[in-house]
């Protein structure tokens, strides 16, 4: 389907060997070696599959990656990527490699990480949720009626704060000159009158101004995220109109066609 639309995919390993545990949402990778090397052939068995592959643009070794206290004998997330991004190198020497930070993939993450040493093409992301208590209300037990702009936790959040939120990414890419992916982004549907479109902009408008590439989650997944929902929670059905997070993504869909011959 996507080769026939002409929508270039990132590959992304959701649900790495192991699982993650419950109540802590630690990957069993960073448990036990053998989920480790299982991770390693998981990445040969993708590169070998799409490296021929034009559809297929790059690789995101894992989403959002959740360590704990590593047990004798099992790698560090940088220490893991790197031999992942060497085994895929070694198949494939163009498509790029996406690398998160641990934990969970936030900007603040990119502080104790550094770039994979001697690898190509490597692309580090980062998701946006912050503030989490505005984008996930309604979710996992967080309150309701939290608007943006507004005080939330005691903090006032506006555009600046979140361009300070993103300044760990902004340093990142200063420091090492590398790109910046912002892998997700988005914010709950039901975020009282015109919180999440607000939200939404900001986040967009400084990614843009940055040069940022950018994904919104999520098209089509869970209804809480989508843009073709309206702001009622317990409406499971699409809104007959676009609503207003759906024109404010449309509309920087349109600034950023697709290059010519791709």
């Amino acid at each position: 389907v996507c080769r026939q639309e002409g929508i270039a995919v990132l590959i992304d390993l959701h649900t790495p060997p192991g699982g993650r545990e419950q109540g802590t949402s630690v990957m069993g990778m960073f448990r036990k070696a053998e989920h480790q090397e299982h991770f390693l052939k998981v990445w040969e068995k993708i590169a070998k599959r799409f490296r021929d592959d034009p559809v297929v643009w790059g690789y995101d070794l894992v989403n959002e990656p959740v360590l704990g206290m590593l047990p004798d004998g099992v790698r560090n997330w940088p220490e893991l990527a790197l031999e992942a991004a060497k085994r895929v190198r070694a198949i494939d020497p163009k498509k790029a490699i996406v690398v998160e930070p641990a934990p969970w993939g936030g900007p603040d993450g990119l502080d104790d990480l550094e770039p994979l040493p001697g690898i190509d093409g490597v692309v580090y992301s980062v998701h946006m949720y912050i503030p989490h208590k505005f984008t996930h209300q309604g979710v996992h037990g967080n309150p309701t009626g939290l608007s943006y702009p507004g005080v939330i936790e005691g903090k006032r959040w506006d555009k600046e704060a979140l361009r300070r939120a993103l300044e760990p990414a902004r340093r990142f890419e200063r420091d090492y000159d590398v790109p910046i992916y912002i892998g997700e982004f988005s914010a709950i549907r039901w975020a009282p009158g015109t919180s999440a479109r607000d939200y939404l902009r900001d986040v967009i408008d400084i990614m843009e101004e940055y040069g940022w590439d950018w994904a919104y989650h999520a098209y089509r997944e869970w209804p809480g995220w989508s843009f073709e929902h309206g702001p009622d929670p317990d409406d499971p059905k699409p809104s007959p109109t676009l609503t207003d997070r759906g024109a404010l993504l449309k509309s920087y869909f349109a600034r950023n066609p697709k290059p010519a011959g791709r």
